[in-house]
């Protein structure tokens, strides 16, 4: 996938990029040699093309400063409980809006994430429609079916993603034409219906894993994003069902049990964020990065925002100390006899493991010595984050390190959640102890009780996925948001108000759907 990534700016001109709305739309085209969304679809490679389009807008990637650099990190990692504005932050009002819970609806990164996500829409859905048109002289049907399979998982995708951030979408399973270019909002039942019904299609029509080209969405994707979006369901006061934990455990137990492909947790946790060991088994679904060279350029530079000015980086976000506490809450019980090794592998702070100059120091150097070189102090009460973050930040300028979307732990620990919830405690405790045991070097949990177990899942994840775009959101769908942000010491925060973006202004100016 990263090799095909260098055509995606000549497809962005060849096929319209219709966003919700849009005022500069449907301009007539009279030269005849000239390519066009009607002409293009010609042979497996235009549909190939097109896919490559269509991929191209996840995480509004395309958008690389007020979207995927910026506005991304800014709103999915700034409004957990667990961060802090980094060193550089305050620098940027539009930044320091959503971290204080004080952004109105004419905020920019509102509107990149929004419109960039209707781009992805309005790619996969042309894609759907003219692939779908085509006939077997143009493409073979094998290739058909698993183009419009990635085309629909996709769709589910970008819908799923808008869902999670706005309270309510506008839902685009249709080609965008003067009659529907402006379209009402929907309801969220409407909405989840039609993500699980996309991913559920797509699992149906996607090859697995060992199938499929690194990058490319497969059937066990498919299914993991299935039970998520039931899992963000059931914990939807709108949209709850009483069988959504039912369906999930059944879309994550075809993952688990092998029957969708070959995942596994990879033993080096610290391996799965330093671009070391890219596309490896436990790899469920990763966005591609790759460094310039002389056919292509889609690098990032995710680490320059995530890491401190001590080594390296653009002091863009930090980690609260309630966050290294809940952490280091378990104690030093790891079978190393130091804490979880997820905390090393997720966190920098002040503590001898970091001071350790035969085999610990980080980015070069000691804690104290990165930290009184940069602050003029050893910074006792500083915290920040590891993952995303290359083996050095010094002089490595636009990278190739890829980011994991959904892992198989994630999976793992949503199923075990599942089952929690639906009577299967004593196999949810196995899968919880397997991940601790792999990635944390943890011992054993002791708790039985489901409530209980609830509370160990809760501390899993938090151990396993910080900085993993899912703080937010798994608080919300436990309604636990108001007193986390509380704990936090987040005064502005009010769930009422803040659980979801507000639409953007831009959408409502456009589309007369909308008051």
């Amino acid at each position: 996938m990263k090799n095909i990534y260098k055509i995606v700016a000549v497809v962005s001109f060849l096929l319209p990029a219709i966003t919700s709305c849009s005022d500069d739309e449907f301009l007539e085209q009279t030269s005849p040699d000239q390519l066009t969304s009607e002409s293009f679809w010609r042979n497996a490679e235009d549909a190939q093309s097109g896919l490559v389009a269509a991929y191209s807008e996840l995480e509004s990637r395309s958008n690389f400063w007020d979207g995927w650099q910026e506005g991304r990190s800014v709103v999915e990692y700034f409004r957990s409980d667990y961060a802090l504005p980094g060193p550089d932050a305050s620098n940027y009002a539009h930044w320091m809006s959503i971290f204080n819970f004080n952004y109105t609806n004419g905020h920019t990164f509102l509107d990149v994430i929004w419109t960039t996500n209707y781009k992805g829409l309005n790619f996969s859905n042309q894609v759907l429609t003219k692939v779908g048109e085509m006939t077997s002289e143009q493409i073979s049907d094998a290739e058909k079916q698993q183009i419009l399979g990635e085309a629909t998982f996709l769709r589910a995708y970008y819908h799923f993603k808008l869902l999670t951030f706005y309270e309510q979408i506008i839902v685009r399973t249709e080609l965008i034409s003067n009659e529907t270019l402006d379209k009402p909002l929907s309801t969220r039942p409407e909405a989840w219906e039609t993500v699980i019904n996309d991913f559920k299609q797509a699992a149906n029509m996607l090859q697995t894993v060992d199938n499929t080209e690194p990058g490319r969405a497969t059937k066990g994707a498919a299914l993991a994003y299935l039970g998520k979006a039931y899992m963000y369901k059931a914990g939807d006061d709108t949209s709850a069902e009483t069988t959504d934990f039912e369906n999930a455990v059944a879309a994550f137990k075809q993952i688990v049990d092998g029957t969708v492909g070959t995942y596994a947790l990879e033993p080096d946790f610290l391996s799965l964020f330093n671009g070391e060991n890219e596309n490896n088994s436990e790899s469920v679904f990763e966005l591609q990065f790759k460094s310039g060279d002389a056919t292509s350029w889609n690098a990032t530079r995710l680490h320059a925002f995530v890491g401190d000015w001590s080594i390296g980086g653009w002091g863009g976000i930090a980690a609260s100390m309630n966050l290294v506490n809940t952490m280091k809450s378990e104690g030093m019980v790891a079978g190393s006899g130091l804490y979880d090794n997820r905390l090393y592998g997720s966190l920098y702070f002040k503590d001898p493991f970091y001071n350790d100059t035969n085999t610990n120091e980080m980015q070069g150097g000691t804690w104290d010595i990165l930290m009184t070189d940069t602050y003029g102090n050893t910074n006792d009460n500083a915290a920040y984050f590891r993952k995303w973050l290359p083996n050095y930040v010094w002089n490595n300028g636009y990278v190739g390190v890829n980011v994991v979307l959904m892992r198989y732990a994630d999976v793992l620990l949503m199923y075990a959640e599942a089952l929690n919830e639906t009577g299967g405690t004593p196999q949810a405790i196995d899968i919880i102890n397997e991940v601790r045991d792999v990635h944390g070097d943890m011992p054993p949990i002791t708790v039985t009780a489901q409530a209980d177990v609830k509370t160990q899942i809760i501390h899993e994840r938090t151990m396993e996925l910080t900085l993993e775009s899912v703080r937010f959101f798994d608080l919300r769908r436990w309604g636990m948001l108001d007193s986390a942000m509380q704990a936090a010491g987040r005064s502005n925060f009010d769930a009422t108000t803040h659980a979801y973006l507000p639409i953007p202004l831009s959408e409502i100016q456009s589309n007369s759907e909308i008051n």
